[in-house]
């Protein structure tokens, strides 16, 4: 499978240029952000976790969890969780029974790693990377914290589809304009196998209503999706977007797998509210509330 992108090759540090560019269309892309090296350690990184989730899992240290009734299609799917610990495991929905897997099977079929970071020196020190973090910083102009991990893959043929959504709309932190993701290939991602799809400023137009489909999503017809573009991006490519940036990952019905690893950050301004204050800030400018909860509550109603 051949790749070719049009963005620029990973710089030492951002110019000011880059950190206005940023700002203007809610998002840059670089290839080359890791090496060749860094990818391969990335992606054996991975494997390490999975295989010592099943071995946890056979000694009792890890539990098979069913998903609760009426959640969204994205969320269907059963999770492998760690005891006492923040870290677990998706699976596709269309995968009945990932306890039965070898975890060689389990990294054709997972969805998300979740709550993964500190289980792995690796991605310990990939958050503290100074084309990572130290990028985000310079976006922000301060310092930044991570809050937020998650290892995405889309397995070959059965990868399901990340609709439009806002990242913000899942969080409780303000000012919205503070939080930054980071978002790495480690598998090359064209359009075929799920790379990433935006739209340019659309953040500068504020927040959107977020509906639960198969996941909580923008309503449709909320979006110009006339001016979406892909962001293909070669092994060791990143991303970096705005928290206010709606974007869509298609599903994978390729042969090949697409795998992704996302940090998300906050800057040193950013407060955490409750929801009642959150959902007064994340609202569209007619005052129709956007948020993921609401979007819970309004399922509800419905079912």
């Amino acid at each position: 499978m051949s790749i070719q992108t049009t963005s620029p090759a990973c710089p030492a540090e951002l110019s000011k240029a880059d950190i206005e560019l940023f700002w203007e269309q809610g998002y840059l892309a670089f290839e080359n952000l890791l090496t060749d090296d860094e990818v391969e350690e990335s992606k054996q990184a991975i494997s390490d976790l999975v295989q010592g989730m099943y071995a946890d899992l056979a000694a009792g240290r890890a539990k098979a969890l069913s998903p609760n009734p009426g959640v969204p299609q994205n969320y269907g799917g059963m999770r492998l969780h760690k005891n006492d610990s923040s870290f677990w495991m998706q699976f596709e929905a269309s995968v009945e029974d990932p306890a039965s897997l070898s975890p060689e099977e389990a990294e054709l079929r997972y969805r998300k790693l979740a709550g993964y970071v500190k289980e792995h020196t690796v991605f310990v020190n990939l958050i503290s990377h100074p084309r990572v973090k130290g990028f985000v910083e310079q976006i922000l102009k301060t310092e930044a914290t991570m809050f937020g991990d998650m290892a995405l893959s889309k397995p070959p043929h059965i990868g399901a589809e990340k609709p439009w959504h806002q990242d913000d709309a899942y969080f409780d932190y303000l000012p919205l304009e503070s939080i930054v993701s980071a978002w790495i290939a480690l598998d090359d991602a064209p359009q075929e196998n799920g790379c990433m799809y935006t739209i340019r400023g659309a953040h500068r137009k504020g927040a959107r209503k977020h509906v639960h489909g198969i996941d909580c999503q923008i309503e449709e017809g909320r979006l110009d999706l006339s001016r979406a573009i892909p962001v293909e991006l070669k092994a060791g490519g990143a991303m970096f977007f705005s928290g206010m940036l709606p974007h869509q990952t298609p599903p994978n019905r390729s042969p090949h797998r697409r795998r992704a690893l996302q940090f998300q950050y906050r800057g040193s301004d950013t407060v955490k509210v409750d929801k009642e204050d959150y959902e007064k800030a994340f609202r569209e400018p007619d005052g129709t509330a956007a948020t993921c909860w609401n979007a819970a509550l309004e399922a509800k109603k419905d079912y």
